[in-house]
């Protein structure tokens, strides 16, 4: 790895964090070969002045999330973000205090608090992979866009206020709770995620 990541990852306390972190490395590496661009091992990443990475010297835009046992990475000619979360279990509190009115009453209606903790998490996906996408990050209130419709269906196009762009939007259920979602200023978006499992043994 470059020595920007090996830094990044060594900042971790616990092992499982570093682990994941080499983890979503090497399955960026692989998400660029996968594209058909030939890269060497070590791939330079920077950082951009809204503290958003890019990679140094491959024309393609990428992100990274990460959630337990589960590593996410996007890969795209344009900008993207995305976001993978399991179930969370204070669901209305905090989409009271962060989400929008519409998605904050939608999770009110509905008739349990497992159903709202899977949709909370599906909600909280979608809204991390657009101001990752836009490369706001936290400077951006969550509760400034809405991401579903009235019947709580996933908007397939996102507008923010004082940005002058569109932003595409997709969703994909995981196992065991995992909720995954990504958002590309591209409206090419796979209608599918490709699913790469690490089988440790001997430990």
């Amino acid at each position: 790895m470059p020595q920007e990541r090996q830094a990044r990852c060594s900042r971790f306390k616990f092992e499982a964090d570093r682990k994941r972190c080499i983890m979503a490395y090497a399955l960026l590496v692989h998400a660029i070969r996968d594209l058909g661009i030939k890269c060497a091992d070590t791939i330079a990443i920077g950082e951009r002045e809204d503290r958003k990475p890019y990679l140094c010297e491959i024309p393609v835009f990428f992100n990274i999330s990460h959630a337990k046992e589960r590593v996410a990475v996007a890969v795209s000619s344009d900008e993207v973000g995305c976001d993978v979360e399991c179930k969370n279990t204070n669901a209305l509190s905090v989409a009271k205090r962060f989400f929008a009115s519409r998605e904050y009453e939608f999770l009110r209606s509905l008739p349990n608090e497992r159903s709202r903790s899977e949709e909370f998490t599906r909600l909280w996906t979608m809204k991390e992979s657009v101001i990752k996408c836009c490369g706001e990050g936290i400077r951006r209130n969550l509760n400034d866009f809405v991401c579903i419709d009235e019947s709580g269906a996933a908007k397939e196009i996102i507008t923010l206020p004082g940005i002058d762009a569109s932003f595409y939007l997709r969703e994909y259920e995981g196992e065991s709770g995992y909720r995954y979602s990504v958002c590309a200023q591209n409206g090419s978006i796979e209608n599918m995620i490709r699913r790469i499992s690490l089988h440790q043994s001997g430990e």
